[in-house]
């Protein structure tokens, strides 16, 4: 009897051991990404990692294997996963679900940065610090990411466990000098002396050397790689640049309106279609909350709402300034036009002149 249970004590440490070694080995190859999706999207790199980890089951998952897909994420709608997007069926809460399934595992970690700023249900998350990683955890089990009731206290344990919340105080640079320190792989020691992610990749005829960083400039972070080929049959050595735009956190454009509506203000070149794209709205809807017709052309700097705007403003009354016509007004101040139009006694197409007084909140009186 007691050989069986030293037997059996023996197959469960064996176990435990082997499982660490995978997710320690997951937690090195990943880190990176979470920390720099961190930066981009505000989203805590433990628990990205600490999601990886227990959705994967430390990168062994069918979902992972198969279908690149990290962090357990769903088809949901066509409107969210057209049909023509990757897709892999697996058995979950019900049997044969349809699962995302991505080309890379960095385009799971985007999509789960995306899947989570996105949706309104998350919003109050972005409200936390980054380093508020137990937050995080139990605001995701109550904003619905998973059914499992334990779901928050899993993914403290593995950060807790890992020490993964040392990576929500560090720059990306700081990623491979984390790793040594935690984990003593002479691998990363080598990685951490350079500024770069570099990775060396020998063949039979040649040698290929890759330098990755990520780069910041104010509108958006870029990923630079510089490639140089080394031939081993003569001295000739190609290098090459290509360069990975990578955009900041959609959502830090999103603004308040002091009439309480979301909006953003479009950038050069922005339609109604890509602002849709990029923020889950259909171009149907755009223009109907910002009464312009389907198509219309948005100039750099205009104001596009999310939402339906007011029947009035939140001020009073406005003097019109030199350039104003009654729809920039409408937009500036969130009011709909045809009330706009009402609220001033004005008929429809009419347009106000330089100092009249635009009232906002109160019918003119006659």
């Amino acid at each position: 009897m007691r050989l069986l249970l030293y037997i059996l004590g023996l197959l469960t440490t064996i176990t435990l051991q082997a499982q660490e070694s995978r997710d320690v080995t997951y937690i090195r190859k990943h880190a990176i990404l979470a920390v720099e999706e961190m930066h981009l999207y505000k989203v805590p790199a433990s628990i990205t990692l600490a999601q990886g980890l227990l959705e994967t089951g430390g990168g062994q998952s069918r979902l992972a294997e198969q279908a690149n897909n990290h962090f357990g994420i769903k088809c949901k709608t066509e409107k969210e996963w057209p049909l023509h997007k990757g897709r892999i069926y697996h058995d979950d809460d019900a049997k044969g679900e349809c699962f995302r399934s991505y080309t890379s595992v960095g385009e799971s970690y985007r999509d789960h940065s995306e899947f989570l700023a996105l949706r309104p249900y998350y919003k109050a998350l972005f409200n936390l610090s980054t380093t508020d990683y137990k937050g995080w955890a139990h605001g995701l089990k109550k904003a619905g990411y998973a059914t499992d009731p334990t779901y928050a206290s899993k993914l403290i344990s593995r950060i807790e466990k890992y020490n993964l919340d040392q990576f929500d105080k560090i720059s990306n640079e700081e990623v491979y000098a984390k790793l040594y320190t935690l984990y003593g792989n002479n691998d990363d020691k080598y990685l951490a002396s350079n500024k770069s992610t570099k990775t060396i990749e020998r063949t039979k005829d040649k040698t290929i050397i890759t330098n990755t960083s990520v780069k910041h400039t104010a509108n958006e972070d870029y990923v630079e790689t510089r490639t140089t080929t080394i031939a081993k049959t003569s001295d000739e050595t190609r290098p090459s640049i290509t360069i990975e735009t990578r955009k900041k956190n959609p959502t830090s454009r999103i603004k308040r309106h002091p009439n309480n509506i979301a909006y953003v203000v479009a950038e050069a070149g922005e339609t109604l279609g890509t602002i849709g794209k990029l923020y889950k709205k259909t171009p149907s809807d755009l223009a109907k909350f910002n009464e312009i017709k389907l198509g219309t052309k948005l100039k750099e700097g205009q104001i596009v709402f999310f939402d339906m705007k007011k029947s009035k403003g939140s001020q009073n009354s406005y003097k019109v300034k030199q350039g104003d016509d009654m729809y920039s007004i409408s937009q500036k101040f969130g009011v709909k036009l045809t009330n706009l139009y009402k609220l001033n006694r004005m008929d429809p197409g009419d347009q106000p002149t330089e100092g009249q007084n635009i009232y906002l909140k109160t019918k003119k009186k006659s």
